[in-house]
């Protein structure tokens, strides 16, 4: 089970969203995307993101289990649907 977020630097609401990704980390891979940089872009652009922050929550074989775009959930969803 892994988890990306995505987030830029002017985005008022992305430091909640990497706070509760630092939270997760001790129970699941989370990987995180500037989407102001190349690879960023790039990543979010194949999760269909546009808007920050968003979460991505993918099972062991990477498909989509939960998508929330432009909106940084509970950290209770979050665990609930990554089966934590």
């Amino acid at each position: 089970m892994k988890i990306k977020i995505f987030w830029q630097k002017n985005c008022p609401h992305c430091p909640e969203a990497k706070n509760l990704g630092k939270q997760l980390e001790k129970e699941r891979e989370v990987q995180y995307f500037d989407v102001d940089t190349v690879d960023g872009l790039a990543e979010a652009s194949y999760y269909d993101i546009a808007s920050t922050p968003s979460i991505v929550v993918l099972d062991n074989n990477d498909n989509e289990i939960k998508i929330w775009r432009g909106k940084t959930p509970r950290l209770e969803e979050i665990r609930e649907e990554a089966a934590i």
